[in-house]
């Protein structure tokens, strides 16, 4: 984890619940450091679509951190999975895969590196 000025984390079973409980995690972090209601929808809707990729694909618990400081949030996701994550573009049908594509979209800066035999999946959103 990456040193900031308000660390939180949060450990989640892989179960259904676990983006809705990401995204209370993270929207309440937020509201308490002061986070713009934009930011922080965008934060949210990020955190739920990496939270759904770990449980869906890494079939594992998901670690979750939330660090916020004067100038960004950073929110990271680990799972126990080393499969990397890939931004596709789905059809406009396609019921699944946009999930990176969003985090690209949102994120100001947003990366992937190895933890233990898993992966962390990181991202910033300037405040």
């Amino acid at each position: 984890m990456i040193a900031r000025s308000v660390l939180s984390s949060l450990s989640l079973e892989r179960s259904r619940r676990a983006a809705s409980q990401a995204r209370s995690f993270v929207r309440e972090r937020c509201l308490e450091a002061g986070v713009a209601e934009g930011v922080c929808d965008s934060a949210v809707l990020m955190v739920s679509e990496l939270v759904t990729n770990a449980v869906e694909h890494a079939r594992s618990r998901v670690e979750l951190a939330v660090a916020v400081s004067p100038r960004d949030v950073h929110v990271e996701v680990g799972d126990h999975n080393a499969a990397l994550p890939a931004v596709r573009h789905p059809d406009t049908g396609a019921v699944h895969g946009r999930g990176m594509a969003i985090v690209d979209a949102l994120a100001s800066a947003w990366g992937v590196r190895p933890a233990g035999r898993g992966k962390t999946v990181w991202f910033d959103l300037p405040r």
